[in-house]
């Protein structure tokens, strides 16, 4: 998921990132990690969520996520998948670019 996107939808608002959380700095375009398996988030030490879970309808035994500050395994901001992200949309604007600058103008 990340972080701002869609700008009207539902999106991370409480990453685990003291630069959002005590800086008030948005960090729009950022990923983060998501989801994960409930048998792993079972087994973690010291997540505590600092508001109450408004996913916690659609939490299940499998898969777990919470956008609250208090939980670092599934949203916290991930500078590697950020990277990637950045290279995939920068590719597909590429791509986008040479398609118009090739194609020929409608009516010729």
């Amino acid at each position: 998921m990340v972080y701002g996107l869609p700008a009207h939808g539902d999106t991370p608002v409480d990453p685990h990132s003291a630069f959002t959380r005590i800086g008030k700095y948005p960090i729009d375009g950022g990923l983060v990690d998501g989801p994960v398996y409930g048998t792993i988030y079972g087994s973690l030490i010291g997540i505590r969520l600092a508001e109450p879970d408004e996913y916690a309808a659609f939490q299940s035994p499998l898969v777990v996520y919470h956008d609250d500050y208090g939980d670092y395994s599934t949203n916290e901001p991930t500078m590697d998948g950020t990277a990637v992200l950045i290279y995939l949309l920068a590719l597909k604007e590429n791509e986008g670019l040479n398609s118009a600058t090739t194609s020929p103008r409608p009516g010729r």
